[in-house]
């Protein structure tokens, strides 16, 4: 572990509130001027105060990058970077932290990541370096700069590399700034951490010890999930006291305990379309629900505010960039299923009819005559690796720990393939059914087709009122969105393919869920039966937990083979936080999916 030095150490805090056009953020300032008090306090940490510059509102790129780059040059132990305010994506991906002059419909008036790297790679001196981003899009460094590739340039054009980047959302999320809190939600959680402590942790707090109980707060208020990640001994760097730790005898150092594993990424249900907070703590249990409703494998969300600009980032279809999946409309998530490779576990059949459109069954049938199900989702993003995980060829695996009823597996394709295949088996009935060996025969072969090169095609047409060709983010258009208070209808959280997406308010508790499904036509037992721009539809309270509302409109209903009808139906959901009166959800619920179902194919 790595105390840094205060007397040789710099800190450039940036708080953007102050928009002109787009929405203001009155608690950013705030949370920078604290965020000073704390790395100045000599209980804490000592930073000389003329060493910890805060720009609040600068007015140009320039004055950013001028103040980086001194400070980039006058630290020679650790270097403290730190932006509040908006972020959105430019047309390459790159991250643009936004100016208080920046427009809703443009990237001027902004400082780009690659501009501000450029600095900390060309003029930092310091043995250390820390970056926290509190915006939208944030995790686009995580995943954008500091992969293997950017690592290794890292290593090539610094002394020593020790590097902790702590963002507050991964790639494509909009993050909560609740305008009747002190200060926006990561940030927030931040700072209570420091100014509290970690019990049990170091004193000094190392960085993993202080983004460990940040992530936990986050999840359990059910906010976006932050990220971070460290190259050298990034994670060691410590620059705090911990206030939580006893006291600590003159001139010994507090021994670091071995470090714990960092939260894994929150478990989730793609086949009820909401992601549900792991209750076990790290990486804990995979609890997922029956063959009959939808699951989903990870979460990807967060940062301070919703970005303005790039809407069509997300609402065409995904290029084909000459990733192995290509577009992700045409990529086959069958191509990495295979019932001859788990016949071995009984009679297998694959069902290719269920669920959304990036995912793929295989039903095994065991002795006794109880069903395994074994499927292959395809997810967008990749969260950090927190489990037990190994290589084959250009994938990583990363093995979930076993539950009784589930078996997951993730699979991590390398050269910059933004995407995440869920390999799950799993049961309702046969306890003695091996799930994570058959888990593994299905990741095998999955892993084995990723590594010949590109996903092979769909060959399935589906007919044109399918909800298929629908991109689920372009159903709510900005008017439609005006009825839930603080959403940015140029702000979605799509995932793979489009056919799901979110939105979330940064004013409220409030978010909104769309998704594609298919499975058995729904009744009563799905909701009170209504009708929709001439649909069946269900309305049910509590589908997706507490303070949740679904409305599940059906597109159209269609054979799967014999005696086998099925529907393609839109789940709309509106998530409260218990502030909301249920009738509240429902009205809201409701207004969105009649307005969404409008812009759906008319049903033959």
């Amino acid at each position: 572990m790595h105390q840094a030095d205060p007397r040789a150490s710099r800190a450039v805090l940036i708080g953007v509130g102050g928009y002109q056009e787009l929405s203001r953020l009155p608690t950013v300032g705030p949370g920078a001027r604290r965020l000073k008090r704390l790395l100045t306090d000599p209980a804490l940490w000592g930073l000389p105060d003329k060493h910890c510059v805060v720009l609040s509102d600068p007015v140009s790129s320039d004055q950013v990058l001028k103040a980086v780059r001194a400070a980039a040059r006058a630290a020679t132990d650790t270097l403290v970077v730190y932006f509040a305010g908006h972020g959105t994506l430019a047309a390459d991906g790159d991250l643009c932290l936004m100016l208080p002059k920046a427009p809703a419909d443009g990237l001027y008036g902004v400082v780009r990541y690659r501009d501000l790297r450029e600095i900390l790679l060309s003029d930092r001196r310091a043995r250390n370096q820390v970056m926290v981003l509190d915006c939208c899009h944030s995790g686009a460094v995580v995943t954008g700069y500091m992969g293997p590739g950017s690592m290794a340039e890292l290593a090539d054009r610094t002394v020593i590399d020790r590097t902790y980047l702590m963002t507050a959302c991964t790639k494509y999320e909009s993050s909560y700034a609740p305008p009747d809190e002190s200060y926006p939600a990561f940030t927030g959680e931040l700072i209570r951490t420091l100014e509290r402590g970690v019990p049990g942790a170091p004193d000094p707090m190392p960085m993993a010890d202080v983004f460990a109980p940040v992530r936990e707060a986050l999840r359990a208020k059910n906010r976006p999930d932050p990220q971070d990640r460290a190259t050298g001994l990034g994670h060691e760097i410590a620059l705090l006291r911990n206030r939580a730790a006893g006291p600590t005898p003159a001139g010994v150092r507090a021994a670091a305990p071995a470090r714990p594993a960092p939260p894994g990424p929150p478990v989730s249900d793609r086949r009820h379309g909401h992601r549900m907070r792991s209750p076990r703590g790290p990486l804990g249990p995979w609890r997922l629900p029956r063959r009959g409703t939808r699951w989903r494998w990870a979460a990807l969300v967060a940062v301070v505010v919703p970005a303005a600009a790039m809407t069509s980032v997300w609402l065409e279809h995904t290029p084909d960039t000459g990733s192995r999946f290509g577009d992700h409309r045409d990529a086959d998530p069958c191509a990495l299923t295979s019932p001859a490779a788990l016949e071995r576990f009984g009679p297998a059949e694959q069902d290719a009819a269920y669920g959304n459109f990036d995912r793929c069954d295989v039903l095994v049938r065991r002795p006794g005559g109880d069903e395994v199900d074994v499927l292959v989702d395809l997810d967008s993003g990749q969260e950090p690796v927190t489990a037990a995980a190994r290589t084959e060829g250009r994938v990583k695996v990363v093995e979930k720990p076993a539950e009784s009823d589930a078996c997951v597996r993730l699979l991590l394709p390398a050269d910059d393939d933004d995407v995440t295949v869920a390999v799950v088996s799993k049961t309702e009935d046969d306890e003695s059914a091996p799930l994570c060996e058959i888990a593994d025969a299905a990741a095998d072969h999955a892993v084995a087709v990723l590594n010949k090169g590109k996903l092979p095609r769909r060959t399935t047409a589906f007919p044109e009122d399918s909800t298929f060709h629908s991109d689920a983010c372009a159903l709510l258009d900005a008017e439609a969105l005006e009825a839930v208070p603080g959403v940015d209808a140029s702000a979605p959280t799509p995932d793979f393919g489009n056919w799901n997406c979110k939105f979330w308010s940064t004013t409220s508790h409030l978010q909104v869920d769309l998704r594609f499904d298919r499975g058995p036509s729904p009744t009563a037992a799905d909701g009170t039966p209504t009708r929709i721009r001439g649909r069946q539809a269900f309305v049910q309270p509590e589908a997706d937990g507490e303070n949740t509302v679904r409305v599940r409109v059906v597109q159209r209903t269609y054979s799967a083979g014999p005696q086998r009808s099925l529907a393609e139906t839109l789940d709309v959901t509106v998530r409260g936080d218990g502030d909301q009166p249920v009738d509240r959800l429902r009205t809201l619920a409701t207004r969105l999916a009649d307005s969404a179902a409008a812009e759906l194919p008319t049903p033959r």
